[in-house]
């Protein structure tokens, strides 16, 4: 997946109830190269729109307290400069007709691919175009995506405020197959088979301790959301954006 031309940190609020489809929704955007905050309902919406900014917002209809679709309505009210993306498992034609009549620019029905989703974002967002200040609350002028950086030779990890890390070799390892395989998750043969290991002798506790110790210590270098999760059934993914330095 390749950044979205013209993301460069937009500010996206993504209102899912769903932990998990937040979290992975969250991960494709953020990879994007969008500013991307998981919100669980209206009540976090609102008090996330009091204080930053915000370009779009995808929007649930099935959520704990107010609904999506009465969420939509006064938020096209009050805040017409927002784009309203509805990203629902309600999928008939009627319902379909009620979220755009209440004020959504796009209905997408789940499981939308990743990459419909991305679509749909960029073409709104083209449509928009620049954002007015709003409210007092002004979109920054934000740097291009900012991100981990893994320099496998040096074996360093740079956070996405800039600080470095050192790494064992296995941990830059199990780093640069994660990276090849995001933003899908990389299955446990594959980390094996990249740590020089045959699959069929490789004790596979070994690898949950090597995937544990990397965990706690990307957590320790940058405690601002979970780094690695483990794909039940299949094997790990990483859940930030990384960049792999080039070898000179």
């Amino acid at each position: 997946m390749t950044i979205s031309p013209g993301a460069s940190r937009l500010p996206i609020a993504l209102v899912e109830d769903n932990e998990r489809l937040r979290t992975e929704l969250a991960f494709h955007l953020t990879y994007a190269g969008y500013a991307v905050t998981g919100l669980a309902d209206g009540a976090a919406l609102d008090a996330h729109l009091a204080g930053q900014p915000c370009r779009l917002v995808i929007l649930d209809l099935g959520l704990p307290g107010e609904d999506g679709l009465s969420i939509c309505e006064r938020l096209r009210q009050s805040r017409p400069e927002l784009g309203i993306v509805m990203l629902t498992a309600r999928g008939m034609a009627p319902d379909r007709l009620a979220g755009l009549r209440r004020g959504a620019d796009a209905y997408l029905v789940k499981p939308a691919p990743a990459e419909e989703l991305l679509a749909v974002i960029a073409n709104l967002l083209r449509r928009l175009g620049p954002a007015p200040a709003a409210a007092g609350v002004a979109l920054p002028s934000l740097a291009p995506a900012a991100c981990w950086r893994l320099d496998a030779r040096r074996l360093t990890a740079t956070t996405p405020e800039g600080k470095a890390l050192m790494l064992t070799r296995i941990e830059s390892q199990l780093l640069q197959a994660l990276l090849r395989s995001a933003p899908d998750p990389a299955g446990r043969r594959q980390l094996v088979e990249a740590l020089g290991g045959s699959y069929f002798d490789f004790d596979e506790h070994r690898l949950e301790v090597a995937i544990s110790r990397l965990r706690g210590k990307l957590a320790q270098a940058w405690p601002h959301g979970q780094a690695i999760r483990t794909v039940r059934g299949v094997g790990y993914m990483l859940l930030q954006r990384w960049q792999e330095q080039a070898v000179a």
